[in-house]
């Protein structure tokens, strides 16, 4: 059983980002943390808060997909109540989820997702490499594949 993270989160304050920096955590830990996150973000006792992390080798697979057949029965698979298809996470890769209040106005979800791709293109283009999106599609790309 893999024990809980309790890192440091500031009290709640208006306007206010908590940045996470949790180096390589399991999967399992930091998703029950997000949980605990949302709660206390909704109940205004933390600020907004983005986790940064990475993970051992897991794919996660969202609400709708069903589980994919995995070569590596070691490398574990785990539903979750995100929607999308089966994503690998692993060492190397970072990971950012994001717990915040959406404004009035700004609460839907295919606006919010092209913000987050236009801020991974912008943050690529400062590093010179040029990401972009695909048509119907969710992420962002550099040189055909998938980054983000």
């Amino acid at each position: 059983m893999t024990q809980p993270l309790e890192p440091t989160s500031r009290p709640y304050a208006a306007g206010q980002l908590d940045v996470l920096r949790l180096g390589r955590v399991p999967y399992e830990a930091a998703h029950a943390l997000q949980q605990r996150l949302v709660q206390r973000r909704i109940a205004r006792e933390v600020s907004d808060t983005l986790v940064l992390c990475e993970h051992d080798p897991v794919v996660t697979v969202g609400r709708s997909a069903v589980a994919p057949a995995v070569g590596d029965a070691s490398i574990p698979v785990v539903q979750v109540e995100r929607g999308g298809e089966a994503t690998f996470h692993g060492p190397g890769q970072l990971v950012a989820y994001p717990i915040l209040e959406l404004p009035e106005g700004r609460r839907d979800l295919r606006r919010y997702l092209r913000d987050l791709e236009a801020v991974v293109i912008g943050a690529l283009a400062e590093v010179e490499v040029t990401g972009e999106r695909r048509e119907g599609l969710t992420g962002v790309w550099v040189a055909g594949r998938k980054v983000c």
